[in-house]
């Protein structure tokens, strides 16, 4: 349109755990860069001392500085740098998803355009910006609106139930079989500590720990069913591998879990906090997986005997004296595991008819 942007740059704030706005900017010489912006106790000082910032501060939706000539303004340090690197003149502008009058500051795009043209913008191109800026609001909104459903689907049920879920498959009652390895963890010794620990203190423990938990399983290819207090379900659906590798990627990750979980434990112990074990039980079986629940709240999980066996086999983890158990369906099918696995005898599931062997980890095997 023949607007010498030397600059532009967009920011909005988005909904995700580990970040709390995102911003593009584009250079002439570079192209586009995307960046995330983390989430902060207090606004840092660069942001503080931004145009945005005081904008937002003083309700102003609109805002130009001339950085050369007679008329120049250079009032904030970033627009310092923007003129020893070229740029003549800045503007920038808030744009409210909504009225502008009940505007709520955390909903809307900042944008700003910079020009190097040593007369700076013109009225006329300035004028032209502004009338497609709410197109450009109405685009982003639109976009963010569908990445904010998927960020807290994604956070709170998992990247692949919540593909499902946002692909229409939301009734009640729909339910497919899969054959999944099952994983239960769980910590060892959480409730008493309860007791022991600080309050503000529990609940960063726990994030820890359920991190060593979560972060392997994740890796070696399964997904995080859902958070059971000081625990968690996992699944490694097998409908696209084979039974034999993905027994091997689950105890993989059991063991890595294992590891994590020790050099958290030694952290700790250097500085006088309390530790934790954490328990954790493979299975192998059919089961129901989809969508169970009430009328109008429902959960996506897996169901049925396996996972009930699974649950009662990380029971024993206590009483055997074992961090990691297997049951011998997982460890049958684990043939590249040959070697790894040792049994440590028949034992009574609780609720389940007949005894089972189970196994765990060679104690002659270094946790991954």
């Amino acid at each position: 349109m023949g607007i010498p942007l030397w600059r532009g740059h967009i920011a909005m704030r988005t909904l995700h755990p580990s970040f709390e706005a995102l911003t593009y900017r584009w250079l002439r010489e570079e192209g586009v860069k995307r960046d995330e912006i983390a989430r902060t106790e207090e606004a840092t000082l660069d942001w503080q001392a931004s145009p945005f910032s005081y904008m937002l501060e003083q309700d102003f939706f609109a805002l130009r500085r001339k950085l050369v000539g007679p008329e120049a303004n250079v009032d904030f340090a970033l627009l310092k740098t923007f003129q020893k690197q070229g740029a003549t003149d800045y503007v920038a502008r808030v744009m409210p998803f909504g009225d502008p009058k009940t505007f709520e500051k955390r909903a809307g795009v900042l944008t700003s355009w910079a020009t190097d043209r040593p007369e700076g913008f013109r009225e006329e191109e300035i004028a032209v910006l502004d009338r497609l800026q709410p197109r450009l609001a109405l685009t982003i909104k639109t976009i963010l609106g569908e990445q904010i459903t998927r960020n807290i689907a994604d956070t709170y049920i998992g990247p692949e139930a919540g593909n499902r879920i946002l692909n229409g498959e939301i009734r009640r009652g729909s339910v497919e079989v899969i054959h999944a390895v099952i994983m239960f963890a769980d910590l060892r010794g959480f409730t008493a500590l309860t007791e022991q620990v600080p309050r503000d203190d529990l609940v960063p423990m726990l994030d820890d720990y359920l991190e060593c938990m979560a972060r392997p399983i994740v890796q070696h290819g399964g997904q995080v069913l859902k958070f059971l207090g000081d625990g968690l379900l996992a699944a490694f659906d097998l409908s696209d591998r084979t039974g034999d590798s993905i027994c091997r990627d689950t105890l993989d990750a059991a063991s890595e879990t294992l590891r994590l979980t020790d050099q958290l434990n030694a952290v700790r112990a250097a500085d006088g906090k309390p530790t934790m074990s954490v328990d954790v039980a493979l299975h192998l079986g059919d089961v129901l997986y989809g969508n169970v629940g009430a009328y109008d709240r429902l959960d996506f999980t897996v169901i049925g005997l396996a996972v009930n066996e699974a649950s009662r086999i990380e029971s024993l983890c206590d009483t055997i004296g074992r961090n990691l158990l297997v049951s011998s369906t997982f460890a049958e099918a684990a043939t590249q595991c040959t070697g790894r696995l040792v049994s440590v005898g028949e034992h009574q599931l609780r609720g389940i008819d007949g005894k089972q062997e189970l196994f765990t980890l060679d104690a002659e095997e270094p946790l991954s």
